[in-house]
Order: structure tokens, then C-alpha cells, then sequence
């Protein structure tokens, strides 16, 4: 299972010394994800995410999460022909929900990615992601609170929403 946080970055020249100091820097991307469910799907039990990005497209199934939205069981596969997936899907029945556009720097620390996401028309996050089971993930959730207060975050400051229904709040501004 996929367990992340995320808080909006207010001081972001600092946390980006922080994280060249402490951290490994993986890479970065420009990332162009849809999200879509089906038409049926009112609640949002699984969504799926078409992500574009320079090396490549992926499709993530992702099941609705448990507790915060904080937790997801998940699946990602590697597309070929995403521009087609996503007309066939369209025509099946399934809606667009969001699109997201981010500039991502991806670093480890800890053990965990850490991501700091420029997020067009949302602003600027860090987003700490673990793996674990149901069973464990109060314990990586508070593992993954410890790296951020590390990195100047203030537990109070962590955002338990994903970026989905942080766009979702932005756009009914």
C-alpha cells in the first residue's frame, strides 16, 4: 500500500538546502497526470491515473483509501499509447476528474521519496512517500512526520489530502 503526506512548502529556499544537504536527489520530471474514474463510479472507489512525463507513461489504478486520505492500495503499469488508452476509456464510459501538472524533484531520505512538487495553479508541496500494510501505517506515517519536522515542517503544517481533492478545493474557490 502507498502511504503519503505532503504539506505546502512556505519557505521553500530552505527546504530545498535542507533537502541537498540531508538527502539524495534522485531526478527530476515535468509530470502530466489525468485522473479518471467511471461514470458510475460516484464515490470514487477506484481511480485510475494516466501519467505522462519525458520517460515515459504510466497507468496507476488506485483503490480509495482508507482512514485520511493518506493511504491507497495501488498498481502501476507502463503504457505504450496513452493518448489512445485515454480516448478508448473516455468512450467507456469513464470522466475526467482532474489533471495535474508538476515540476517534480525526487529525493531519498530516510529510506522514503521525497518529492518536491511545483504544482501548476496549486503551488508548492512536499510529499513523503512510504509502502507498508493496513498494520503498519500509523507507525511509517509517523516515521515519515519525523523526516519532515526535519526538514523545518511543522506537524501541524502536514496536509493528511491528496492533491486530487486539494485541486478540487482550489478550483471551487
Amino acid at each position: 500500500m502507498e502511504i503519503e503526506i505532503r504539506t505546502m512548502v512556505k519557505n521553500t529556499e530552505e527546504v530545498k538546502k535542507d533537502l541537498d544537504v540531508k538527502a539524495t536527489h534522485k531526478g527530476s520530471s515535468n509530470e502530466h497526470d489525468l485522473y479518471l474514474r467511471h461514470e458510475s463510479d460516484v464515490n470514487r472507489v477506484l481511480v485510475l491515473r494516466i501519467r505522462r512525463k519525458k520517460s515515459g507513461a504510466m497507468l496507476t489504478f488506485k483503490g480509495k483509501s482508507t482512514g485520511d486520505d493518506t493511504a491507497w492500495k495501488d498498481a502501476d503499469l507502463p503504457l505504450a499509447d496513452p493518448d489512445n488508452l485515454q480516448k478508448l476509456l473516455l468512450a467507456s464510459g469513464y470522466v475526467e476528474v482532474v489533471e495535474i501538472k508538476k515540476h517534480r524533484e525526487s529525493y531519498d531520505l530516510d529510506g522514503f521519496e521525497v518529492n518536491f512538487d511545483e504544482i501548476e495553479n496549486l503551488g508548492t508541496f512536499i510529499e513523503i512517500e512510504g509502502r507498508g500494510g493496513e498494520s503498519d501505517r500509523l507507525d511509517v506515517e509517523e516515521k515519515m512526520m519525523d523526516v519532515l519536522v526535519g526538514l523545518g515542517i511543522q506537524k501541524e503544517d502536514i496536509i493528511r489530502k491528496g492533491y486530487v481533492p486539494l485541486m478540487f478545493e482550489k478550483m471551487a474557490l
